[in-house]
C-alpha cells in the first residue's frame, strides 16, 4: 500500500547571520591590539596591555580571549625577563668530558672538584674512569678504592663500565672482589 507524501512547503531558512568579523568586539580589537605590539617587539608594553586585557576578558567571561592573552603573555615575559643559564654541575661536566674521550680535562675537572667536595664518592669514580680511559692503572685503582670507601655502591657501576675493560684484570683492582 502507497502513502502519499505530504506536500507542506518547506520553511525557508533564516537569512544568514553577519560575519563575526564584520564588528570585533572590544575585547578582540584590544587582542589585536597587543598581539601586534607582541609581533613588533615592544614586549614590556605588551605585557601590560596583556595582563590589563586578561582582566577584562575575566569580568566579561570570555575565557577564549583570555586563554590566547595568557599564551601571549607568556611569550612577552620569556622576552621581558628571559631565563638565566644555569651551570652545569661538575658531575655533568665531567661525564661530558668523558663520553667526548677528553680525558685530561676530565681529571683537571675532576680534581677541581674534589677540592670542595672531598667526600662525593661520585667525583672519586669519574676521576678513576678518567684515569682507565688514559689507562693509568695505579691512579685509577687509588681512585677507585677511594670512590668505595665513600660509597659502596659504586662497585656495580665499576663492574658495568666498559672504561675499565682495558685495565680490570689488573691485581691492583683486587679489593672490588667479593663485593
Amino acid at each position: 500500500m502507497a502513502t502519499k507524501a505530504k506536500s507542506e512547503s518547506t520553511p525557508k531558512s533564516a537569512p544568514a547571520p553577519a560575519p563575526a568579523t564584520a564588528h570585533p568586539s572590544p575585547l578582540a580589537a584590544t587582542f589585536a591590539k597587543a598581539v601586534k605590539l607582541v609581533d613588533s617587539g615592544k614586549h614590556p608594553e605588551a605585557v601590560k596591555a596583556l595582563e590589563a586585557l586578561i582582566q577584562e576578558a575575566q569580568a566579561a567571561g570570555d575565557w577564549a580571549v583570555k586563554r590566547r592573552a595568557q599564551v601571549y603573555l607568556a611569550l612577552s615575559e620569556s622576552k621581558v625577563h628571559p631565563a638565566k643559564a644555569v651551570a652545569a654541575d661538575p658531575v655533568t661536566e665531567i661525564q661530558a668530558c668523558l663520553n667526548r674521550r677528553d680525558t685530561d680535562e676530565a681529571i683537571k675537572m675532576a680534581e677541581k672538584a674534589l677540592k670542595s667536595h672531598p667526600t662525593a664518592g661520585s667525583l672519586h669514580y669519574l676521576k678513576a674512569v678518567a684515569f682507565a680511559q688514559a689507562e693509568n692503572v695505579e691512579a685509577s685503582a687509588e681512585s677507585l678504592k677511594k670512590a668505595m670507601e665513600l660509597d659502596a655502591d659504586l662497585v656495580f657501576q665499576w663492574h658495568m663500565e666498559p672504561d675499565f675493560n682495558p685495565i680490570r684484570k689488573s691485581p691492583l683492582f683486587a679489593f672490588t672482589e667479593g663485593r
